[in-house]
């Protein structure tokens, strides 16, 4: 009998080590999936509840449109295939644009806190109606005292300010310890380059200028929507009064070829040579 009960006693050896393998491998499962969940997709750890403020007539950076073009796509840019999914891709718009914003800091303002971002709304304006609407930001910090976290916490407030119902958020302008007199140009905003994999995009009066007719006369004009500045870890979104806002640049857009073009940064002999909708900025 006590042979007996040895062996069933190893019998029950393996099943017994495979329960608390498993046991073990759940363990393991939970805790990473616990640890990958502590904290929300895209949100910073240390996001704080920002002080909410109106905006001041000073402003932390000055703004020129250096460069826009709007005119007619070339039939080549119209669609592409991905070469990942093999799907079509269509572009947004059949008369795009392209617009370029040079910025200035003025240091006396942007030295009184540790890190400031500026939000803009850029108008593309067809004078048969359709208008373009996107969003940008210029920003400058402290490189000595702000840290990456300091920087995905003032940069999740861009929202805030930047409106999804209005604007088409484009990107940014960032630089550290931004020294007086230096200019930095913005990279494209607009819709050029902008494709959808719905050829029949019910949207074209937002991206599409030319979709009441081929513009007569194209205008660009930039407003500050606000800024966010951030002193000692404490975040404050300053708000400009939208119904007394005045454009802080414009530009009445020339003809020129097919299209309408504003142009502080291309000599005018390269216009010829150049891709108007991707001029070189260096």
């Amino acid at each position: 009998m006590e042979k007996n009960t040895d062996v069933r006693k190893k019998r029950h050896l393996p099943l017994l080590f495979a329960v608390i393998a498993a046991l073990m491998i759940f363990s393991l499962f939970a805790t990473i999936y616990a640890s990958i969940n502590l904290t929300p997709s895209g949100k910073p750890v240390n996001r704080v509840t920002p002080d909410i403020e109106s905006a001041g007539p000073e402003s932390y950076f000055q703004v020129e449109i250096a460069y826009a073009y709007v005119g007619p796509l070339p039939p080549d840019k119209a669609s592409y295939v991905d070469p990942t999914t093999n799907v079509t891709m269509v572009h947004t718009s059949k008369y795009p644009s392209a617009v370029f914003l040079d910025f200035t800091a003025v240091p006396s303002l942007t030295s009184s806190c540790d890190a400031v971002i500026e939000a803009y709304g850029v108008k593309i304006i067809a004078d048969t109606g359709p208008t373009e609407y996107y969003g940008w930001c210029v920003g400058t910090a402290n490189y000595s005292t702000f840290t990456q976290d300091d920087f995905a916490t003032i940069t999740s407030y861009r929202a805030d300010l930047i409106q999804k119902s209005t604007y088409q958020f484009r990107g940014g302008t960032f630089s550290y310890s931004w020294t007086a007199d230096r200019s930095v140009l913005s990279h494209t905003i607009g819709s050029v380059g902008m494709y959808t994999v719905n050829s029949t995009f019910t949207q074209q009066n937002r991206f599409d200028l030319s979709s009441a007719g081929t513009p007569n006369a194209i205008s660009v004009e930039v407003y500050r929507i606000g800024y966010i500045t951030m002193t000692n870890g404490s975040v404050t979104i300053h708000e400009d009064d939208v119904t007394d806002n005045k454009p802080v640049a414009y530009a009445q857009l020339s003809n020129h070829e097919d299209g309408f073009i504003h142009n502080n940064i291309v000599p005018t002999e390269q216009l010829p040579q150049i891709d108007l909708f991707h001029p070189p900025t260096l």
